[in-house]
């Protein structure tokens, strides 16, 4: 799958209508639509076939990770480090009294993290891609906006201020969307995370019962404890609702454009209007 490296980035945007403002009907959010994910190996394998001295893939791998090995070792001992992408600088947040200052800290009571900005040559790379719109037509199914902890979803003000707290292993968290109420008969009714990075692709599933809040406008449930810090999940919902909250005869499914990453706080979606969190729409289901 060589990219020349002639050929220009293409970044494909998807246009969708803001129904927060219901006096104007030409208004549309804009969000990046993701394509595959790729790990090391796939940019790796990249590298060399666009090598011009035909560099063995395996020796790419070996020397990128040799390289991402060290930059976590100095990143640990709090260095910066600065790279074509952006610059890293390792972070910590926490309180601790006086007296805890005199012995070892309280790891408990501490987030260690890798915080990160982009580089000008990042910038001049996004300046030059090429930008295509896809127009997404709004629609009466469910519709996944984002993952948030608990915490952020009632403190959303707190999120926009940079004082967020992320979603957290153990902790419960909010699907916020519209038309996301859970329920039905089926047995693959529910919530599905996947794990997406990692050597395995971990996967959890919530039943309706396992899930609270659960209504048209939140859908909570218990992120696994067993997840790391920094890890990567996809949210899959299905639900045999209608937007009435009647029971419909096939299955809705839907999974959220974008990956959540526990620990990291998700900036807030584009406001969607038309219903305020938590009460069931009214509006006529088309597909019932």
């Amino acid at each position: 799958m060589a990219i020349e490296s002639t050929q220009k980035a293409k970044l494909i945007l998807r246009a969708q209508e803001l129904t927060f403002t219901p006096d104007i009907n030409n208004d549309y959010y804009l969000t990046v639509k993701l394509q595959n994910r790729l790990t090391l190996d796939d940019i790796a394998s990249e590298v060399a076939a666009l090598s011009t001295r035909q560099e063995d893939t395996d020796e790419v791998v070996r020397l990128a990770r040799n390289i991402f090995r060290r930059m976590m070792w100095f990143l640990s001992s709090g260095y910066s480090v600065a790279t074509p992408i952006g610059s890293l600088r390792p972070t910590v947040k926490g309180v601790l009294t006086e007296s805890e200052l005199t012995s070892s800290p309280d790891r408990s009571r501490l987030t260690l993290g890798v915080s990160f900005s982009m580089s000008d040559e990042m910038r001049q790379a996004l300046a030059d891609a090429e930008l295509d719109v896809e127009i997404l037509k709004s629609t009466s199914g469910p519709q996944l906006y984002t993952v948030v902890s608990a915490q952020d979803a009632q403190n959303p003000e707190a999120v926009t201020r940079g004082e967020g707290v992320g979603v957290q292993a153990g902790k419960n968290c909010i699907i916020r969307g519209k038309n996301i109420k859970v329920g039905g008969t089926d047995p693959q009714v529910g919530v599905t995370l996947t794990r997406q990075d990692g050597s395995e692709a971990e996967t959890f599933f919530f039943a309706p019962a396992e899930l609270y809040p659960n209504t048209s406008g939140q859908v909570g449930f218990i992120m696994p404890a067993s997840a790391t810090e920094g890890s990567v999940w996809s949210v899959t919902l299905c639900t045999q609702l209608g937007v009435n909250g009647t029971l419909v005869k096939n299955l809705r499914t839907v999974s959220m454009d974008d990956f959540f990453i526990v620990g990291q706080t998700t900036t807030p979606e584009p406001p969607s209007g038309g219903e305020e969190e938590g009460e069931e729409g009214q509006e006529e289901d088309p597909l019932a």
